[in-house]
C-alpha cells in the first residue's frame, strides 16, 4: 500500500468521522484468511493471504445519505513477519453522495460517485432500490465487496438519477460519468438502467455508450477526435424467487469496440455468462452452474478457479436455536483451464491437462454479530499431476453488519 492510499484512506476517515458526529452510520464489514500452496512454486511452499472489505452508509438527513466502500487484498504473509510490510492491493470501491426528492408518484435519487457505483454482476442495484434480500449465486461469492463479481462497472467520476415508481415495482435511470479504461485516452459513458421485483420475475438491466476522447487525428492535434466507440451491456435474471425452485441468469458483454464501416469486435474473455437452476426441496438445495467468466473477475472469486466450468452446489440449512442456523454443503467444480465458451466446439479435444476437479465442502453459522464460514477445498486432479501438497486449501472468512 504506497503513500498516496495511506494518505486518501486517512482522509476519508478522518471526514467520515467528522460526519459520524452529525449523523447516524451503518456498515457491512468482512474479511478472509486463506491458506494454500503457491501454485507458482513446483515445490511445497504455503501462503497466507487476507481479503477484505469495508462497505459504510452515513446518513446526514432522511433523504441525504453517502455510501464509502474499500476493500484490501495482500500476498503472503508468510514470506514476511506479519509484523513487517506485506505487498497489498488497496482500493477504494465507492465514494458516493444520494439525494432523494419524494415526489407525489415516484421517489428521485440523484446520485454523484467516484468509483464503482452499483455495479451490474451484483445485486447491489436491487438490493438498494427495492429492499430485497440477496439473490447473487453462491458461486461468485467475494470477500472483496464490490470489487468483487462485476459484470461491468460504472466505474469513474460521474452523476446518476434514478427513478423509483410509487405504484409499480420499477426502477428506471441514466449515468454518466469518465474513466480511462481505454489504455490512452480518458472514455466518456452514457448508460441506461431498467429494473424490476416481481413475486416470481426479478430483472436488472444496463446498457451504455463509451467514447475515447483522443486529442490527435492523424498525427495532428485536435480538440477532440472520436476514432472508435466502446458498447456494454450486462442483465440479472431471476425467474422464480427464494423460497420456490428458480432459474438464475447473468450475462454481458463489456468493452465490446466498433469503428465506423466495421463490424463490432467482441472479445471471448469480455463475455461473461452464468446460468445458474436452482432446485429446493425444503430445507434442501440444489444449484446447478454453468459459466464462462472473464479471467479478471475469477481472479477475485471465492470458490472458481478458472473461466470456464460447471458447478454443483448442494447444501442445506438447519436451525440450531430461535435466532441461530447452520448452512452445510459442498461444492463440485469441474473447469478447463484457459479456455472460454467459444472452446466448447473443440470439447472433444480437451485432455486431463486442460482439466481441474474440485470439492469444496463448507459450513456457515452464525457467530457473535455476524457470519463465519468454513471451507476446505481439495483438487483432485493435482494428485494426478503429482502435485499433492497443492492440492489442499483452507479459507476462514467473517463477515458482519453494525
Amino acid at each position: 500500500m504506497n503513500k498516496k492510499h495511506l494518505i486518501l484512506l486517512a482522509a476519508v476517515i478522518f471526514i467520515s468521522t467528522g460526519l459520524f458526529a452529525a449523523t447516524s452510520f451503518s456498515g457491512y464489514a468482512g474479511g478472509k484468511l486463506n491458506y494454500a500452496a503457491n501454485p507458482e512454486e513446483e515445490d511445497f511452499d504455503p501462503d497466507l493471504k487476507l481479503q477484505a472489505f469495508f462497505a459504510g452508509q452515513f446518513n446526514f438527513s432522511q433523504n441525504v445519505w453517502s455510501h464509502l466502500e474499500f476493500s484490501i487484498d495482500t500476498g503472503d504473509f508468510l514470506s514476511q513477519s506479519i509484523f513487517h510490510e506485506t505487498e497489498s492491493l488497496f482500493q477504494i470501491d465507492e465514494i458516493s453522495l444520494i439525494c432523494r426528492a419524494n415526489l407525489y408518484n415516484s421517489a428521485n435519487y440523484l446520485s454523484a460517485f467516484m468509483g464503482t457505483y452499483d455495479p451490474i454482476g451484483s445485486d447491489i442495484f436491487l438490493q438498494r432500490y427495492f429492499n430485497i434480500k440477496p439473490i447473487d449465486s453462491k458461486l461468485t461469492e467475494s470477500y472483496l465487496g464490490l470489487a468483487g463479481s462485476i459484470l461491468y462497472p460504472h466505474f469513474g467520476i460521474g452523476i446518476s438519477d434514478v427513478v423509483k415508481l410509487y405504484s409499480q415495482p420499477i426502477a428506471f435511470g441514466g449515468y454518466v460519468y469518465v474513466n480511462h479504461e481505454d489504455k490512452d485516452y480518458y472514455v466518456i459513458n452514457t448508460d441506461i438502467r431498467f429494473a424490476s421485483v416481481l413475486s416470481y420475475f426479478t430483472c436488472d438491466f444496463a446498457c451504455g455508450l463509451g467514447i475515447p476522447l483522443a486529442d490527435k487525428y492523424k498525427g495532428e492535434d485536435v480538440i477532440i477526435a472520436v476514432e472508435k466507440a466502446y458498447w456494454h451491456a450486462g442483465t440479472t435474471i431471476l425467474f422464480g424467487n427464494s423460497f420456490t425452485n428458480s432459474l438464475f441468469i447473468q450475462a454481458g458483454i463489456y468493452n465490446a469496440s466498433f469503428r465506423a464501416k466495421e463490424s463490432s469486435i467482441v472479445a471471448p474473455e469480455d463475455v461473461y455468462i452464468l446460468l445458474e437452476p436452482r432446485f429446493k426441496i425444503k430445507n434442501t438445495h440444489l444449484n446447478l452452474s454453468i459459466y464462462s467468466l472473464p479471467e479478471q473477475t475469477v481472479a477475485k472469486l471465492l470458490l472458481v478457479d478458472d473461466t470456464l466450468g460447471i458447478n454443483f452446489n448442494f447444501y442445506s440449512e438447519a436451525s440450531l436455536a430461535s435466532s441461530n442456523s447452520i448452512t452445510y454443503g459442498s461444492h463440485l467444480n469441474i473447469s478447463l483451464i484457459g479456455k472460454n465458451f467459444q472452446d466448447l466446439k473443440e470439447i472433444a479435444d480437451v485432455t486431463s491437462d486442460d482439466l481441474n476437479i474440485t470439492v469444496t465442502p463448507y459450513l456457515e453459522s452464525q457467530f457473535l454479530s455476524g457470519q463465519i464460514h468454513l471451507q476446505a477445498s481439495i483438487r483432485l486432479m493435482d494428485f494426478v499431476r503429482e502435485r499433492p501438497g497443492h492440492a489442499f486449501s483452507l479459507d476462514l472468512g467473517y463477515r458482519t453488519k453494525f
